[in-house]
């Protein structure tokens, strides 16, 4: 029996499940909260299908319109399933901002006299590591999901890897639970890896880069930083002097014991957004090696109450191969 269309009524009922269409120019803080929360969130398609995905880097504000649909979409399927997900909670410490330049000093030393590791023009940076990041939770009713408005809760940790290109113009690779995606467009890891070495002019042009970006430009600052040493392969003599830099951005704190996604304890320093969100560098105590970091809700906000954990990442592997989806010997 061939089956007719919807009717007016039935259009008009679907209708009202979409978002409206509000203004495209999104602020630039509301960008960036959209941007991560559809980052953590591509990998909870279902699993009937995975075939590899080219994932398109646009200019916002059309990604932020395409980011807004495509967490409209994706987290259809989560809303059946967060709802089993328990948010953990961490204590909110206290930082001491007089112990971070001597730490990032330390830190510094130590990372300045490691061996180079060459990357050449054709050649990606493979970064493995196990993270996991919010989901929308159940308790949103109207249809639609917006991160920062709706309530969220940490999803399930999971795998990720990721082929950097080395230079711009080459298209990246992540698989990320089980799922691929092709990245058009991505920053290449010459971004960081030619940045100054000299502390105080690798600051002013981070905060030239920044300018006008998300919540403030010391948030930028630092999670530029952050996203340098997540998920990258430096110099070492560049990432000496993103560590002494990241000391002299105003409100970065010392937090003595943190956590990873791979439960491994090390000293941190963070820094709390205008948003009520702390990020934190996590690195072992004794050797003052990179881990991973975490980040966490410091008061009540829309998202969850503080104490919330809002994601967490253990860097488990990095290296440098020929071909994307290689890993190195």
């Amino acid at each position: 029996m061939n089956q007719s269309g919807p009717d007016a009524a039935e259009r008009a009922d679907l209708t009202r499940l979409l978002p409206p269409p509000g203004d495209p120019e999104l602020p630039a803080d509301r960008h960036r909260l959209l941007k991560d929360a559809f980052m953590q969130q591509i990998s909870e398609h279902p699993a009937a299908a995975r075939p590899r995905r080219r994932f398109l880097l646009m200019a916002a504000p059309v990604a932020a319109a395409v980011l807004v649909a495509a967490i409209v979409a994706t987290t259809v399927f989560n809303r059946h399933t967060a709802a089993a997900i328990t948010s953990p909670t961490v204590a909110v410490a206290a930082g001491d901002a007089s112990k971070v330049a001597p730490l990032m000093e330390r830190v510094a030393l130590v990372a300045g006299r490691k061996p180079p590791v060459p990357v050449g023009k054709d050649e990606y940076v493979y970064i493995k590591s196990r993270t996991a990041g919010l989901v929308f939770s159940e308790d949103n009713k109207s249809g639609h999901w917006e991160a920062g408005v709706d309530p969220q809760v940490l999803g399930p940790l999971h795998l990720r890897e990721i082929w950097v290109p080395a230079a711009q113009g080459t298209e990246g690779l992540i698989r990320e639970d089980d799922d691929t995606f092709g990245l058009d467009g991505a920053t290449p890891n010459s971004r960081y890896a030619d940045l100054p070495t000299d502390p105080a002019a690798l600051l002013d042009k981070i905060y030239a880069d920044t300018k006008g970006m998300g919540t403030g430009p010391d948030a930028e600052a630092f999670d530029f930083i952050g996203t340098a040493l997540r998920e990258s392969l430096l110099p070492p003599q560049v990432t000496a002097a993103l560590y002494r830099a990241a000391a002299k951005i105003p409100g970065v704190v010392l937090v003595p014991d943190s956590v990873d996604a791979e439960g491994r304890h090390g000293v941190a320093i963070g820094r709390t957004d205008e948003l009520g969100e702390r990020r934190e560098w996590i690195f072992n105590a004794t050797t003052l090696d990179y881990l991973g970091e975490r980040s966490y809700l410091v008061r009540d906000t829309a998202t969850g109450k503080a104490g919330m954990l809002t994601g967490t990442t253990a860097v488990l592997e990095r290296g440098v191969v020929h071909r994307q989806g290689d890993v190195p010997r």
